[in-house]
């Protein structure tokens, strides 16, 4: 998807490690445009394989998730991360 490779690159940062903050369009401040664009791509790409749910991580997933599930037409259901 395009936008979302321009707004990694105009405004993600690399913390090293293979880590990438993205926190400006996707955690902390989420940009509802982008975030419907990419739901739109994933769930173009996993029409076909008859999913039930969307499954996302607690923490990052969760916007382009609930994008990806309402596209689909399929609930959103997201894993905790406990110690």
């Amino acid at each position: 998807m395009q936008a979302l490779k321009e707004r990694i690159l105009c405004k993600g940062e690399n913390l090293g490690s293979g880590i990438l903050k993205v926190d400006t369009s996707i955690n902390h401040q989420v940009d509802p445009g982008l975030m419907l664009e990419a739901g739109k791509e994933l769930a173009s790409r996993f029409a076909d394989v008859g999913a039930t749910k969307v499954l996302t991580a607690e923490i990052s997933g969760i916007a382009p998730a609930l994008t990806t599930a309402l596209t689909l037409n399929v609930p959103l259901v997201y894993a905790r991360k406990t110690k």
